[in-house]
């Protein structure tokens, strides 16, 4: 393994991180819950990014690396969190991560 796919391999990994823990903040037109969503989803996306590339020339391993991010963090949203929206509806395992988001402040 190359230096810049390990370094690439690292900066995917700590964007998975960062979108699981960095935490939302109320806007002037979205609500904490809503922008807290958007961080996650964009984080998770460049770190797959990010995997893919760090994994590359092996195009098996580049795809290994994004089913198992994909897999970790659709998880992880799902059972953890009200970041998955579809339809104008959250969906999560956990009733009462389901409620709408509150209004903005």
């Amino acid at each position: 393994m190359t230096t810049t796919s390990t370094v690439l391999l690292s900066a995917g990994a700590l964007a998975l991180l960062l979108a699981i823990v960095v935490p939302g903040w109320d806007a002037a037109t979205l609500p904490r819950r809503s922008v807290k969503r958007r961080i996650y989803w964009t984080g998770t996306g460049v770190g797959i990014v990010l995997l893919f590339l760090g994994g590359l020339p092996d195009v098996q391993s580049a795809l290994a690396f994004v089913a198992a991010a994909a897999i970790l963090m659709t998880g992880w949203a799902y059972f953890r969190t009200p970041n998955i929206k579809l339809g104008g509806r959250i969906r999560s395992a956990d009733a009462a991560q389901r409620e709408p988001d509150p209004p903005a402040v």
